[in-house]
């Protein structure tokens, strides 16, 4: 849990910044780029962080590329068709594409003394694909491709891999069944859980498979050229590609750099080409000539620990939230769980409403459910959201009537992982949001089984609203699973933070989708 609680939080460090390198042609251009966690592996079926999946975003082509706008792009495929009932698919694929063997990479093969065959084939994508399913993969973003025929049979054991619904027609002819119609099954297509893989070099690495260059082998715009040390990694324009995404850039190096206030005024000199900065100091160093993209994409929120028995008592968080009014706590409050950035957020949704009445009733009512007569509330924050925790503290203090003493832990962001994974909080003020930009995937962290549920919610009744939501995405439903969430006092939305994406002077052609904070660096250019 320590890794998702990290990966989470760390938002407000979040850095993917490129320094400025020599060369004026497009040809020439290189960018060096600073993220604040290294790629631990680059074996894009298991890949989790932002930057494992910028690098396999840049290093493979698979059947969608996500395009600027979101939009799902052919890229392996040439051509498909859906069938009437929105169940199977079936994609021509391009008969030129090839691995590129990377010196490393040959090296590694004749000492292995094996041989692999380059072309790039339906079987590759049979074979990728169906290790995203298997269990002992365990894919990040396995749910991606759950809605596939027979996937969560396959990955729940119960059944072989050969009955999963992925077969390669003839060499350069997919299909894919579905177990039910899913319309957004496309982008799923585009993330890096469904790249190809070759099963033969797979084979030879022997469980190493993209842990180093020698052990990865790519069909991209890019190939990975060198990692060090956990220090840098550099992925290089691929002189074989024939796709039609081919590279301007010459390398990507990325560094391993967590300073985003740093990064933020290299950005504004220009020494760096472009940044993601959540952080407002950060954000303040950002100065006219800096091409500023902004995203409302984190909702800071109240949790409680769930993990508690005394916060499982519904009316007692109940009690805890009717007390608080949120106009006085912030000057914009959220009027929604997911975030405005995300797709499906919806206009408005039902909570609990700020009455003082109501509140010493819940109250009351919990502490004689509970069996006790009185409480301490410990809130747990980063010292930058502690003046709005002290103001959520006061309300309790002042309008709940009952013997309820609130305390305010305001620690660092290193201490605040810790305090997190340890349980010692009663309720948090906590930055949620998720990478794809997708409402469905924001809501899914509050389901029973999430690995990113670390406050311990689980209903029943939940899982099923969202599982609806999940079958057939739509604004209703997703208003149904905040309300839900909201009214039964698992999360009180508070304000809003905005996450910047800075281009330099002079810098284009990088971007990132509306989905993801995925960067695509094929297009960048420096004048």
């Amino acid at each position: 849990m320590l890794k998702k609680i990290t990966a989470l939080i760390l938002i407000s460090a979040l850095l993917v910044t490129g320094l400025t390198a020599c060369g004026g042609s497009s040809g020439s251009t290189s960018f060096a780029c600073a993220v604040s966690e290294m790629p631990r592996h680059f074996d894009p079926q298991i890949a989790q962080l932002t930057s494992e999946k910028t690098v396999a975003v840049n290093i493979f082509d698979g059947l969608f590329k996500l395009g600027e706008n979101g939009e799902a792009v052919k890229c392996a495929v040439t051509d498909y068709s859906v069938s009437s009932d929105g169940l199977v698919y079936t994609f021509k694929l391009r008969e030129d594409m090839n691995y590129y063997i990377s010196s490393a990479a040959a090296d590694f093969i004749e000492e292995r003394g094996g041989s692999v065959d380059t072309s790039v084939t339906a079987e590759d994508f049979v074979f990728g694909i169906t290790r995203a399913v298997l269990p002992e993969t365990q894919a990040a973003d396995y749910e991606l491709l759950s809605v596939i025929k027979n996937a969560e049979k396959v990955h729940g054991g119960s059944v072989s891999s050969d009955t999963l619904g992925v077969r390669a027609v003839d060499s350069f002819t997919l299909e894919i069944t579905l177990e039910r119609k899913y319309d957004n099954f496309l982008y799923a297509l585009t993330q890096p859980v469904s790249y190809p893989c070759c099963e033969s070099f797979f084979e030879l690495t022997a469980g190493r498979y993209g842990l180093e260059e020698q052990y990865i082998i790519s069909n991209g715009a890019f190939y990975l050229s060198s990692v060090s040390d956990g220090q840098s990694a550099a992925f290089s324009k691929n002189p074989e590609y024939k796709g039609d995404f081919p590279a301007s850039p010459s390398s990507v190096r990325l560094y391993l750099n967590t300073d985003s206030v740093d990064a933020a005024k290299k950005v504004d000199s220009g020494t760096y080409d472009c940044g993601f900065f959540s952080d407002s100091e950060a954000c303040s160093q950002l100065g006219r000539k800096v091409t500023e993209t902004e995203l409302k994409n984190i909702a800071c929120s109240l949790l409680f620990n769930l993990n508690s028995k005394t916060m499982q008592n519904n009316t007692l968080r109940r009690g805890l939230a009717a007390a608080v009014q949120l106009s006085g706590v912030t000057e914009t409050p959220l009027k929604t769980a997911v975030p405005s950035y995300f797709s499906l957020s919806g206009g408005s949704a039902e909570g609990i409403s700020y009455n003082i009445e109501s509140a010493r009733a819940d109250m009351i009512s919990a502490y004689e459910e509970l069996g006790i007569d009185n409480l301490t509330v410990n809130l747990l924050c980063t010292e930058s959201d502690e003046s709005t925790a002290k103001r959520i503290v006061s309300y309790w203090q002042k309008n709940i009537g009952v013997e309820l003493n609130g305390t305010v832990n305001a620690v660092s962001d290193e201490d605040f992982v810790s305090l997190l994974n340890s349980g010692e909080y009663d309720a948090v003020i906590y930055p949620l949001t998720v990478d794809s930009g997708s409402a469905v995937d924001f809501l899914e962290m509050f389901t029973s089984d999430s690995e990113e549920n670390f406050f311990g919610y689980s209903s029943d009744e939940y899982d099923r609203i969202f599982e609806e939501l999940k079958l057939s995405p739509d604004e209703e439903k997703s208003l149904d699973c905040q309300s839900y969430l909201m009214k039964n006092a698992v999360v009180l939305p508070l304000f809003e933070k905005t996450t910047v994406f800075a281009l330099a002077e002079g810098v284009s052609g990088i971007y990132f989708s509306s989905a993801t904070s995925n960067l695509y660096f094929y297009k960048g250019q420096k004048q």
